[in-house]
Order: structure tokens, then C-alpha cells, then sequence
């Protein structure tokens, strides 16, 4: 699993690099507007008073517990949000025709966000958290912003990050499991989602609606009654790429907590 995470580093920084490209180089156009240009991507900052900037704010906040690192936990605060358009993940207009909605958050360290803006989320093997490894090959969204955040954290030295929150069909026909499956290729030939269950939840009660028919689980994380699953939250491993279409991307600043600085002389 080590060896296939310094892989996907690789991959990243290749794909980076071949956007990035030679910078010395003339250009009319201001250069990093023109790297931009080659993301292939539409990125635009969300009003901090509108209605979606609030939702989002709302959902992190409900289903956030804090990051424990050793001795220390950290708290997460939103510094921005972007409403982004890819031409790599499926539009709006292609996920509105598919069943069963959810805007639920991914996790992503910083080396991959260039190549997921780029070229979409790739379903891959034992690459956290694009793919999990519990319900084999698959795309890995969950309810609860926390999970996501875990593989966001960057480093106590650079605490700012991104966390990603993307629409996503579960279509028809969902697989809940509980434990670990004995074959995951058997998940990945049926080609249907599978959802996690894990043993904590958020309470479908105050579920909500966005944008007419996608469900957003925007509620206080609380005990399931899977208290036996090898999972902590929920998670939703989807083995479509067309069933996720990146729709937020969620700059955060990581921030330690329950400090006690001794003033005493």
C-alpha cells in the first residue's frame, strides 16, 4: 500500500509538471493565468453570503470532529470555496439525469488536486482516498466531512488544504455492507455502488435537498447500530467514474485545539 502511494505521488507530480511546463518562456498572457487555461477548468469563488456558501459551511460543520494527530487534535475553519466545472468529470446537466444523488465530501492531499481538477477522479487500487481498499477498485466519497478531512491534512507546518465536495449517482442498485468482504471482485463485476456502513452516522432526519433532487446528509454525526464495522463513518465507494462530478472545491485551514499555554514565570 506504501509503495502504490509513492506511485500515485509520482503520477501526480507528473501530471503537474506537464501542465506546469517550461516557464521561462515568452508568453503575451500572464503565465500563471495560461497554466490555468491548460487545467481545462473552471474554478470561481463562492460568495461568502450566498445561499450554497452557507450550505457548505453548515455541512463541514455538522459533521466535523476533530483531526488527532499523536497528542494533539485539530479543529478545521473554511477559508474560501470554489464552485468548479471540469471538462474531465461529467457537467451538471449529465449528473442531473442519474438516479440517487448525494453532495458528499472527498478527501485529497495537495499533490493530487491537479491531476483530479485535470483529469476527474480515476478509480485505482489502494489509492487512498480516491479508491478504497476495503470494497476494492472505486471512487470513496463520505457523509461526514471528517473522514475527508483526515486524508486532507497536510502537515503541522503547512496547515492550509482542500477538501472537495462532489455530486455523486449511487445509482439503482447500492450494496450496504458492514464487515469486510471476502472478494471485492465480485463488488467491482456488478458495477454497482457500495455504501459502508460504519459506526457512526449522520441521522437521516435533517437530510436536505439541493439544487431540486440531490440529497445532502447535512446532520450531526451520532452512534449507528453497526458498533461492529471496521469503519468509523459512512463511506459511499462508487465504481462509475460518470457517477461523480466534482461540484466545490473547500480551502481549510487546520488549527490545533485545546492548547494550554503556561504563562506562569
Amino acid at each position: 500500500m506504501q509503495a502504490a502511494s509513492v506511485l500515485e505521488t509520482v503520477r501526480d507530480i507528473t501530471v503537474a509538471s506537464h501542465l506546469i511546463g517550461e516557464m521561462t518562456s515568452s508568453t503575451l498572457e500572464d503565465p500563471l493565468f495560461d497554466r490555468y487555461k491548460n487545467l481545462c477548468c473552471s474554478i470561481m469563488p463562492v460568495e461568502q453570503q450566498s445561499k450554497d456558501y452557507k450550505m457548505i459551511l453548515d455541512y463541514l460543520n455538522k459533521t466535523y470532529e476533530p483531526v488527532k494527530l499523536g497528542d494533539l487534535s485539530y479543529g478545521v475553519s473554511v477559508q474560501n470555496v470554489f464552485t468548479v466545472e471540469s471538462g474531465a468529470s461529467p457537467s451538471y446537466a449529465e449528473m442531473k439525469k442519474l438516479p440517487n444523488k448525494y453532495l458528499l465530501w472527498c478527501g485529497t492531499r495537495s499533490s493530487n488536486l491537479l491531476r483530479h481538477l485535470h483529469k476527474g477522479f480515476q478509480p485505482a487500487v489502494c489509492s487512498i482516498p480516491v479508491a478504497g481498499y476495503m470494497f476494492g477498485r472505486g471512487i470513496v466519497c463520505s457523509d461526514a466531512v471528517v473522514k475527508a478531512a483526515r486524508y486532507g491534512f497536510t502537515a503541522v507546518n503547512r496547515p492550509e488544504g482542500f477538501l472537495v465536495l462532489a455530486m455523486v449517482s449511487l445509482g439503482d442498485r447500492v450494496t450496504k455492507m458492514s464487515s469486510t468482504p471476502e472478494d471485492t471482485k465480485k463488488l467491482e463485476s456488478k458495477k454497482a455502488g457500495v455504501k459502508g456502513l460504519g459506526r457512526k452516522k449522520t441521522h437521516e432526519s435533517e437530510h436536505f435537498v439541493w439544487k431540486n433532487d440531490v440529497k445532502v446528509p447535512c446532520r450531526q454525526i451520532m452512534a449507528s447500530e453497526h458498533k461492529e464495522s471496521p469503519l468509523e463513518y459512512n463511506e459511499q465507494t462508487e465504481k462509475k467514474f460518470v457517477q461523480v462530478s466534482i461540484r466545490f472545491l473547500v480551502g481549510v485551514k487546520f488549527e490545533e485545539q485545546d492548547v494550554f499555554m503556561d504563562t506562569a514565570e
